[in-house]
């Protein structure tokens, strides 16, 4: 009987660790406010919801783009969904966003995008590979059969979150 005690207790530390990591406050730059990631998905759930887009292929992209961290930057790409300000001018404007290192207005502009992307072409592994590379390279590879390691790895991750959330 100790014994299961001891074992429930060893198995549920890496499962208390998860839920602490996921529910973390993260620090947002521009008006300094915390906001949860448990927070950011209901946030995700809403918007993928008006766009009709999976909300765990947002999430396997911002894990993949930034590792939840709104504050990254690569080359010009900016926060959780790594947004090019040159390429989403239009898009940007259109949605009112104004910095895209505010959570909310970058994942906006990252799902507004996916939605686009998705209206062209259904394939997922097409769509991440124009969402991750030059538009014509992304054609290339896909007429080819070649998926990036990008698309493979964000599709799996995301059809992964779709089985942890019960779908």
């Amino acid at each position: 009987m100790i014994m299961d005690k001891v074992k429930r207790t060893i198995l549920m530390v890496p499962a208390l660790a998860i839920l602490a990591a996921a529910v973390r406050p993260m620090h947002i730059q521009g008006d300094e406010a915390l906001e949860s990631r448990v927070y950011l998905r209901t946030y995700i759930e809403a918007t993928s919801a008006e766009y009709n887009i999976c909300p765990e292929l947002v999430e396997a992209i911002i894990e993949a783009e930034s590792n939840w961290n709104p504050k990254a930057v690569n080359g010009q790409c900016i926060g959780l969904m790594q947004i090019n300000s040159y390429w989403h001018q239009g898009r940007m404007k259109r949605l009112g966003v104004t910095d895209l290192t505010e959570p909310r207005q970058n994942i906006l502009v990252g799902i507004d995008y996916l939605s686009q992307l998705f209206s062209e072409n259904e394939d997922i592994y097409l769509v991440l590979m124009k969402y991750n590379m030059r538009q014509d390279t992304a054609y290339q590879k896909w007429g080819a059969g070649d998926y990036s390691n990008y698309a493979v790895s964000v599709a799996a991750r995301s059809s992964e979150l779709e089985r942890e959330h019960g779908k």
